[in-house]
């Protein structure tokens, strides 16, 4: 290597496409879990564990209620 020229990198920055937080895209899911839990416009894109995490949250409170609605149909 000589002065002057370019680094080269392992491992390219990425960056969140939900919040733009870089580097917090390295963790592996199920492909199923993802489709289900990830919003379509983010499902091929990189998502950070924070935002995961957030979706994981949302989309648990939307099938609680469901639930609860199913338990109002039956009774």
């Amino acid at each position: 290597m000589k002065l002057g020229d370019r680094l080269l990198t392992v491992r390219p920055p990425w960056a969140c496409k939900v919040c733009g937080s870089p580097d917090k895209g390295d963790f592996e899911i199920p492909k199923d879990v993802w489709k289900t839990v990830v919003p379509t416009e983010y499902q091929n894109k990189v998502v950070c564990v924070e935002c995961f995490g957030k979706f994981v949250c949302e989309k648990q409170v939307e099938l609680f209620r469901v639930g609860l609605g199913l338990l109002n149909l039956k009774g």
